[in-house]
């Protein structure tokens, strides 16, 4: 805490908890751009390609294999990117 001025209290300062690192996702060349729009972290592997997209709440774009688009899709937690 810092030193209280003219009689005032001292405020409490929060530290923000430190984000924990996601793997990196895969590179995908004319891949369809989504975002994920749900809370926390979350990890979701490609039906047809069997790729794995790490996403969370503070990395939310990202591009997916479009054979992998319509079942992702499925979910409300996704949408296209506009």
């Amino acid at each position: 805490m810092g030193k209280p001025c003219c009689g005032q209290t001292a405020r409490r300062r929060y530290k923000t908890p430190a984000r924990p690192k996601l793997p990196p996702n895969p590179q995908i060349t004319g891949g369809i751009k989504l975002i994920y729009i749900g809370a926390g972290q979350k990890t979701i592997r490609g039906k047809s390609s069997g790729l794995k997209y790490h996403l969370s709440d503070y990395r939310r774009h990202f591009k997916a294999d479009p054979e992998d688009v319509d079942d992702i899709l499925k979910s409300r937690l996704f949408m296209l990117e506009p």
